[in-house]
């Protein structure tokens, strides 16, 4: 409800055909920062927006991140977009991406758009719920494929007007985080696969976000710890060790020990890094993964975002990416 830097929208469309067209809308944030200029190398160096709990230390100047870049409603905003037709079932029939311009009819707060749903009344229920029962489709087949569901609660401060904490309390994520969540997986897992298939023959580089399997050590003192609060962690097929975790984290959920299990196990796993050496990113079951949909925010986002236009030929490749 705070926010200021929009990065991404989401667009809903039934077709005559009886599918389901929705577009992923990010930022163009390469429109504004050009290779090689001061402000690129001032976001290069960055990194990063830095989030505190008071303030935020902007990866690009205000006048950017908040207002020409920011996805603001009712307002012309260039995108980089990503458009999927798919079928009832969830099932990918096209896909098509590329730089657009959009106007945003409706700007939602996560806490916003979840009454909507819970209400099953409000200013477009039916796409949200359309949206939310395709993404649900997307985590059952995300954890079907491997994917591990670690669910942590995010801790908020509440300040008063003078920027002093009054009160900590618990972000729970519920569906409509999880919406979100869910269709910039998507985008971010199809772009990646899309480059990797033009890019086939073709010395393009690229940046995956990677993530390698768990230490065996790691998860043997896990299983172990686990067994003195009197789990199971069943570790004897490699090929099941994100169901066994999965199984775990299910068997946890709402009890005392929950949180501590769940740092334990996160703890374990490898740290995800970006990487031009795709290895696929094991906690997300993906094999093509990488970061597209945080540009305003991420630099990683903004060189992801110039590849792509390089491999669909909207531009040339920059001749500083050797540097990065």
């Amino acid at each position: 409800h705070d926010a200021k830097d929009f990065d991404d929208a989401l667009s809903f469309e039934r077709l005559s055909n009886g599918n389901i067209e929705v577009g992923v809308h990010i930022a163009d944030v390469s429109h504004f920062v050009h290779p090689g200029t001061a402000l690129d190398e001032e976001a290069y160096n960055r990194a990063t927006s830095v989030y505190l709990v008071d303030r935020t230390v902007p990866m690009l100047p205000e006048r950017l991140s908040n207002d020409l870049c920011s996805l603001r409603p009712h307002e012309d905003r260039l995108c980089f977009s990503a458009i999927f037709e798919v079928d009832e079932q969830g099932n990918l029939i096209k896909e098509w991406f590329g730089r657009t311009i959009i106007h945003s009819d409706r700007r939602f707060a996560y806490e916003e758009a979840q009454d909507v749903m819970d209400k099953g009344e409000g200013d477009y229920f039916a796409e949200l719920t359309e949206l939310n029962r395709l993404a649900k489709i997307f985590q059952m087949e995300r954890f079907k494929h491997g994917s591990i569901n670690f669910e942590e609660d995010e801790v908020k401060f509440e300040l008063d007007e003078k920027g002093k904490p009054i009160r900590v309390y618990r972000k729970i994520r519920k569906d409509a985080h999880k919406m979100i969540e869910d269709w910039m997986l998507m985008a971010n897992k199809r772009v990646t696969f899309h480059v990797a298939k033009m890019r086939q023959g073709i010395p393009l580089p690229f940046l995956y976000r990677v993530h390698d399997r768990p230490d065996e050590e790691k998860l043997y003192t896990l299983q172990q710890f686990a067994a003195t609060l009197g789990y199971n962690l069943d570790l004897s097929d490699e090929r099941k060790i994100a169901k066994a975790l999965n199984a775990l984290m299910l068997q946890v959920e709402g009890k005392p020990e929950q949180s501590m299990l769940q740092t334990v196990a996160v703890r374990t796993m490898a740290k995800a890094i970006y990487s031009t050496d795709n290895i696929g990113h094991y906690g997300l079951g993906f094999e093509h993964y990488t970061h597209f949909t945080s540009p305003i925010r991420r630099y990683a986002d903004i060189l992801v975002h110039r590849l792509l236009a390089a491999a669909i030929d909207l531009e040339p490749l920059p001749s500083f990416m050797s540097k990065s």
